[in-house]
């Protein structure tokens, strides 16, 4: 059977037990009413947290950046005077390949192929402007320097071919742009068309093929254009 509940004042131990742990409650509220305010009062607390846009902004994977646009520029030169004529096309702007499909493109340099292929592009200068840049560059064997469009699209820089060309590519057909080029003399020549006069009968010299030889426009060789062919 359990005894009945206790009345009247407490024992005097228990009494000097309950006023210091109020006491020690009293003092933690103070203290810790100081120093939240001497954290709001100092200004050097702001100083050492810096703000979270200093460290979005001088991020490293940044791509409005003038190396980022660097790399993509020489990545699409290299394509360019590789010969890889479709991998340059993935690199252009959206609106630049709804001008040619990339089919009709790789079958343009099939027919019309570079002067000289293989010549590397140099970039000298970039400037950077936003979502769009200028790069400036120029190929072996010609000093003069050349300026491409770029623009930034899905979180990478494109090449952006002049307007001008664009509109080539939407008016005109791959096969008039052929003919035009081989009449300017732009068009380098396959192999297969040079080595077939060796392989001709000794007796079949004087025929007419053999004349049409002087009319190879890769003997001209004049400048080879920049990569917006």
């Amino acid at each position: 059977m359990g005894y009945p509940p206790q009345y009247g004042p407490p024992p005097r131990g228990e009494t000097g037990r309950g006023l210091t742990v109020i006491v020690l409650m009293v003092a933690g509220l103070i203290i810790g009413t100081v120093i939240a305010v001497l954290t709001v009062l100092d200004p050097s607390a702001a100083q050492d947290s810096p703000p979270a846009s200093a460290s979005t902004s001088d991020a490293p994977g940044d791509a409005r950046t003038e190396e980022a646009v660097r790399q993509a520029a020489q990545a699409a030169f290299d394509a360019y005077a590789d010969g890889r004529s479709g991998d340059f096309w993935d690199l252009w702007s959206t609106r630049a390949r709804s001008s040619i499909t990339r089919e009709e493109y790789v079958r343009l340099f099939q027919l019309c192929p570079q002067l000289v292929a293989g010549a590397a592009f140099t970039v000298a200068d970039v400037y950077v402007t936003g979502d769009t840049a200028l790069v400036s560059a120029s190929r072996t064997g010609d000093p003069t320097p050349y300026d491409y469009d770029f623009v930034r699209e899905d979180g990478s820089w494109r090449h952006v071919p002049p307007p001008e060309e664009q509109e080539e590519y939407r008016v005109k057909g791959v096969d008039r742009i052929v003919a035009e080029r081989r009449t300017a003399g732009t068009c380098g020549t396959p192999a297969p068309i040079t080595s077939s006069a060796p392989s001709a009968p000794a007796s079949s010299a004087p025929s007419a093929p053999a004349t049409s030889a002087p009319s190879d426009p890769a003997t001209s060789a004049p400048s080879f254009t920049p990569p917006t062919g």
